[in-house]
């Protein structure tokens, strides 16, 4: 079992090496400056053997000599640690743009489905957490290790040659608490991968206390809020302990470690130079050796828990980088001027592969025509916009885009013929220029006042005080639902798409905000063809076809007039809303209202 465990650790520590392979030449100056600077601390050792040597026996000659080589030891440390440490600064920070960049693509790249299934909150954490983790990795404990390991090794052969039996002696003591140190490190790795799972599952918690505090306060549910996020800390704090237990006992066993030797040492070495088998240069010489050997034998546990929490970093990263992306085949294809907008043909579709939300559905979208898909919540009419914007593929049936089959189209330039414009709108934390052009910095000032003065909103964005450069604040929150609306509207108009998706895009405003945002959509509409799909019936009645959705199904289709001449489900919807709107339910005046 710990076998395989640390056979997952080093898979998952290799992977960060396709990173780092386009800075080897930098990580190869750091592999030559540990190698010399290993090795200019053995010198250093030899420097002092010859000088005590020399000063025991009063030689001026042989200690000035020892002093000069001191001094050029000491010039050359200080070199070598500059060019290690610059060397280090540099594939780290590349490296680590090179992953973050990699990382974005990705997710940038991946079905829309994979990205439901992640709290956004968790993907933060994998990101910026990971990401912070990694770095101390790559600029600390990554190459280190070898400089512990080449000291060791030349700390042992050179110890072996003065004194075998003192050397073997230390040796045992040290290897009997390495052994105990990989035991107690083991399980670091799946605690360190758990650590991260709950990191990331309580940065989500806060995410969403913070994004919804507004019904959070007004439902009380303050308090239930907190105790959910207490309940993951209290969680983090309990596999935070067992971390930190097992870190402290590696760190007693160090001290051991570090001890044990040097008491052996001290005891049986002053017998040996009492007894002149053994120099006093060759005994401060052989000591600094085990300090060497102490220092690297003492680190390397610990190192060693690390490289087990970086891999548990490391494969909660790629866990999610590992999740296939969008296709990105597909081609441009040559519009036909009379080729309908979008059809679909006998198509079926289910998010969980077992239960159909759209059974057998087949329509088409003429160019320069509107259409409106109605019916209850649930009938598939959200899924229709996904499955023609290629966030999602159907199980079967055939969808076409100006007459060419969607799947042999790239998505991005598939999703270029779209604009789309949703219940809920999304807006930069940025100027009011900025998200009506999605931050594209070519459309001229004249183009987005235009834009905004189609989509109604120009007058209100003049009044500002700093009118299109106004920061409107995260998600936007400081304009009302309408204003949101009319923006997203004018966005829909700058990108100038011959297809727009209309998505519920007045069911939340209020009667006023409706009216302004209805003009504005009139405009945007103009030689487009128009898929809609609407909450408020009123709002379709001069739709050219409107579709009646139920369990996935179209059960009806026809003008406005055809369908109420009718005694189908959309007479009986339009019928409730009418009669909702000309009796609405009487306001109860209760105590405290």
């Amino acid at each position: 079992m710990e076998a395989l465990v640390h056979r997952q650790a080093m898979a998952s520590i290799m992977r960060l090496f396709p990173f780092l392979k386009p800075y080897r030449l930098w990580i190869a100056l750091k592999l030559i400056t540990i190698i010399l600077s290993a090795g200019n601390d053995i010198f250093v050792v030899y420097v002092i053997n010859r000088l005590v040597n020399a000063a025991v026996a009063s030689d001026s000659r042989e200690a000035n000599m020892s002093m000069l080589l001191m001094v050029a030891s000491i010039l050359l440390g200080i070199i070598l640690s500059f060019a290690e440490r610059y060397a280090t600064g540099r594939y780290t920070v590349y490296a680590l743009r090179d992953m973050r960049d990699s990382f974005s693509a990705h997710l940038d790249r991946l079905p829309l489905y994979e990205l439901e299934l992640h709290h956004s909150g968790d993907i933060q954490s994998r990101l910026a957490g990971s990401m912070n983790k990694l770095e101390d990795f790559l600029g600390g404990t990554m190459l280190t290790i070898i400089y512990e390991l080449i000291r060791v090794v030349v700390c042992l052969t050179l110890m072996l040659y003065m004194n075998w039996i003192l050397t073997l002696i230390c040796i045992a003591i040290i290897a009997v608490t390495a052994v105990m140190s990989l035991l107690i490190s083991g399980p670091l790795h799946h605690y360190s991968m758990n650590h991260q799972q709950i990191v990331a599952e309580s940065n989500a918690a806060v995410q969403d206390a913070v994004g919804g505090i507004t019904l959070i306060k007004s439902f009380n549910l303050v308090q239930l809020f907190h105790n959910k996020y207490k309940e993951m800390i209290n969680r983090l704090l309990v596999n935070s302990l067992i971390i930190e237990k097992r870190k402290a006992i590696i760190s007693s066993v160090t001290v051991f470690v570090s001890m044990a030797p040097f008491i052996t040492f001290f005891f049986l070495g002053g017998v040996l130079v009492i007894k002149d088998l053994l120099t006093l240069g060759a005994l401060l010489a052989f000591g600094q050796f085990i300090n060497f050997l102490v220092q690297g034998m003492s680190l390397l546990p610990a190192q060693i828990g690390h490289y087990k929490q970086i891999a548990g970093v490391t494969e909660h990263l790629f866990e999610l980088m590992d999740k296939p992306a969008e296709r990105m085949d597909g081609r441009t294809p040559v519009i036909s001027s009379d080729a309908p907008a979008v059809s679909f043909d006998h198509v079926t579709f289910a998010y969980d592969g077992n239960k159909y939300v759209l059974d057998d559905v087949s329509f088409t979208l003429p160019r320069g025509s509107m259409t409106a898909l109605v019916g209850s919540s649930g009938s598939g009419k959200s899924t229709v916009f996904k499955l023609i914007t290629g966030f999602y593929e159907q199980n079967s049936g055939g969808i076409k885009l100006f007459d060419v089959p969607l799947s042999d189209w790239s998505l991005s330039a598939a999703r270029s013929m779209i604009a789309l414009v949703s219940q809920d709108t999304f807006l930069f934390p940025g100027t009011i220029a900025d998200n009506i052009t999605c931050g594209d910095d070519s459309v001229e000032q004249e183009a987005i006042e235009q834009a905004a003065r189609m989509a109604n909103i120009h007058h209100y964005i003049e009044s500002l005080p700093d009118g299109y450069e106004m920061l409107i604040g995260e998600r936007g929150i400081n304009l009302s639902g309408g204003q949101r609306q009319r923006l997203s509207i004018a966005r829909a108009i700058i990108k100038k798409a011959p297809i727009l998706l209309l998505d519920e895009a007045t069911s939340a405003l209020d009667a006023e905000s409706e009216r302004q945002v209805q003009d504005a959509i009139q405009q945007v509409m103009k030689d487009r063809t128009v898929l809609v799909v609407a909450h408020r019936l009123s709002t379709i009645i001069e739709a050219d076809t409107i579709l009646v959705m139920a369990n996935g199904r179209i059960v009806e289709s026809g003008t406005h007039a055809e369908l109420l001449a009718s005694s189908g489900d959309y007479n009986r919807l339009y019928s409730v809303q009418t009669s909702a709107a000309e009796n609405p339910p009487p306001f109860v005046a209760k105590e405290g209202a």
